[in-house]
């Protein structure tokens, strides 16, 4: 029996040893000489201005994801290494085997004075295959935290408002809701306002896209009567564009373009809050780099990071994303990739799976290619961009270089440039029983197509994981016969009531939106 024991023991011991193949660090010795030591030299040291040394340097031993694509499909961006900026491209070597460049990164970043972990086949294997190895973020390449006062002088975002907020007059009168709705005025006058959240003790917190703003909005409505009683401001400790918001117990948690911050108990501290807390660094990419943040039923917080582009091929796996952290900011994971720039998400109520949408890129014309709705199935899956768009859509510029059927395809295309940037799953119990579970999205509108679209909200209904209806649910703040717009909305949030607040940066005013059919559709 002993002797039986022992001989599978040994059996298994080298099957498991043959599944897993041991690096072979001085095969990429022998690799690198051949492949690489003509522009980055023998001793790793680079030619200066020309090409860029691999030695003690975060592009080798920082993120492996990003280095197994350089080798696999090129670098053409600009680039600075030991504050060398450098310009020349690096060809693909795509016929290289998966062990090949197992042995030559695995070699690179155990010499030259790399210290880091060698790079296994399957992790060469996944990264061809298109998928992510789920690093935590790799930001030594991008610009530091600490600079982002400078570029804040250098890249102004922006604030679009509309002529409502320039008069200080909100045009209800010009806004269509189905019969028996209402929609009135909870609070007006803000600069910008987002994204939306709402406290346990019934305070509203509204972040701010407002130029280069460094506060976010805390109001209260004391009496009850749907309209805004106080309206605070809270700047402590907040610094670039603190437009997400989300809830968390007692605890406020602020998306900043280049990081999470927490505020502790924040409704017992309105009138003097105390500095937050860091809780995560994110990049500090402006493009896109706005984040609209929630927590999703597993507890953990969810945070898209746009492209910093229009379209792009971006070589940190965090640009296009959208990412996951526990609420300390821990174990960070990267749930779904090829998302250009995702705003609105929910989770389905009975499904859990996680609805979100997608604003397409620019530059294809009026009427390409759509913004999208989509569903993850699985976590760790690609939506497409740069490569393709919608349903099948070829992007001009990256379309060539990977096959359709490498990505998941969008749940349902909406029209193009209409910029979603709320998603929401109504389960309320005021609103008639149609809307129950049906999802609002908030378009946002167009802001470079010939005749505008969008600027309205808009009404899915859902059966079995797949849109079967698509209608208008608000509108009227797009003229058309001028094709002009007054107002934008932009954030849904749901009270305990069952009514809606939805906020408007381009008018500087939060609605309430309820139903009764005794209403009038202005709450008279």
């Amino acid at each position: 029996m002993r002797t039986l024991i022992f001989v599978i023991t040994i059996f298994c011991f080298t099957s498991c040893k043959k599944e897993t193949k041991k690096v072979d660090l001085v095969a990429g010795a022998a690799l690198y000489e051949v492949k690489c030591a003509v522009c980055h030299q023998l001793d790793g040291n680079g030619i200066k201005g020309v090409h860029p040394p691999v030695s003690n340097t975060p592009w080798v031993n920082g993120s492996k994801e990003r280095l197994i694509n350089i080798v696999l499909h090129g670098l053409e961006e600009r680039i600075r290494v030991k504050g060398e900026i450098y310009e020349n491209v690096m060809p693909a070597i795509p016929t290289l085997t998966d062990e090949e460049i197992s042995n030559v990164l695995s070699y690179v970043r155990n010499s030259f004075g790399n210290e880091a972990t060698n790079i296994t086949m399957e992790e060469v294997s996944v990264v061809r295959a298109g998928k992510s190895l789920n690093e935590p973020p790799d930001l030594s390449t991008v610009t530091p935290v600490t600079d982002y006062a400078n570029r804040k002088r250098k890249e102004r975002i922006e604030s679009r408002v509309g002529s409502a907020y320039k008069e200080k007059k909100v045009r209800l009168d010009q806004i269509d809701v189905p019969e028996g709705f209402a929609i009135e005025v909870f609070a007006e006058g803000l600069e910008n306002p987002r994204s939306l959240a709402l406290g346990e003790n019934g305070t509203v917190f509204v972040g701010s896209r407002r130029n280069e703003t460094d506060f976010i909005y805390a109001i209260r409505d004391i009496d009850s009567d749907g309209k805004a009683d106080s309206i605070r401001k809270i700047s402590n400790g907040l610094e670039w564009n603190p437009m997400g918001v989300a809830i968390l117990g007692k605890d406020l948690y602020v998306a900043e373009i280049h990081r999470i911050v927490r505020f502790r108990n924040i409704e017992d501290y309105l009138e003097n809050p105390p500095a937050p807390e860091l809780v995560f660094n994110y990049p500090p990419e402006k493009k896109h780099g706005d984040k609209y943040i929630r927590f999703g039923p597993d507890g953990k917080l969810y945070v898209p990071v746009g492209a910093p582009c229009n379209v792009c091929l971006e070589k940190n796996p965090i640009f296009s994303s959208i990412t996951r952290i526990t609420p300390d900011g821990k174990d960070f994971e990267i749930v779904a990739h090829g998302v250009r720039n995702s705003r609105g998400y929910d989770w389905h109520p009975n499904t859990r799976k996680l609805w979100f949408s997608d604003n397409g890129r620019d530059l294809m014309g009026d009427d390409l290619p759509p913004c999208e709705i989509n569903v993850m199935q699985r976590e760790g899956d690609h939506y497409g961009f740069p490569f393709w768009h919608g349903n099948k859509i070829k992007d001009p510029d990256y379309g060539d270089k990977r096959p359709s059927t490498d990505f998941v395809h969008t749940t349902f295309d909406l029209v193009a440039h209409a910029a979603p940037v709320s998603l929401k799953f109504y389960t309320g119990e005021m609103f008639p029983k149609d809307y129950r579970n049906s999802i609002l999205v908030s378009e946002h509108g167009s802001w470079n197509r010939t005749k505008k679209q969008g600027y309205r909200i808009m009404k899915l209904t859902e059966k079995d994981g797949k849109v079967t209806s698509y209608e208008p649910f608000i509108t009227g703040w797009l003229n058309e016969s001028k094709n002009d717009a007054w107002g934008r909305p932009v954030d849904i949030l749901q009270l305990p009531d069952g009514s809606l607040l939805l906020s408007d940066d381009y008018a500087g005013v939060i609605y309430r939106i309820s139903y009764s059919k005794k209403t009038t559709k202005w709450g008279d």
